[in-house]
């Protein structure tokens, strides 16, 4: 899915590998600090239902805050590990829903 990680010194655009409610796992091209406080904008969207569904519910997008929790270095990316501290129930209720979506098929 697609991920964009900002602060005031950056704006990344990557994809996650791994979702949940309370966080994100993904690989970027640039080492961050744990604990480094991040805006984060992601698009879900359900390729697996995308047939029955019109174009405009496939796509939903989720705002929230985070902070690394974890940078490791690989090849030429660092993989990090996203905590979901700052968002509301409701951008969760869409993850669940995104993640509920997904496993029924």
């Amino acid at each position: 899915m697609p991920l964009r990680i900002k602060t005031k010194e950056f704006d990344i655009t990557t994809s996650t590998q791994n979702i949940s409610c309370i966080g994100a796992y993904c690989k970027i091209d640039r080492y961050l600090d744990p604990m480094t406080k991040l805006n984060i904008d992601m698009v879900l969207n359900n390729q697996n239902n995308a047939s029955s569904k019109a174009p405009n519910q496939r796509d939903v997008k989720v705002k929230c805050k985070g902070v690394v929790v974890r940078t490791e270095p690989q090849d030429n990316h660092y993989n990090i590990a996203i905590f979901f501290n700052d968002i509301h129930q409701n951008e969760k209720d869409k993850i669940n829903k995104f993640i509920k979506n997904l496993l029924s098929f």
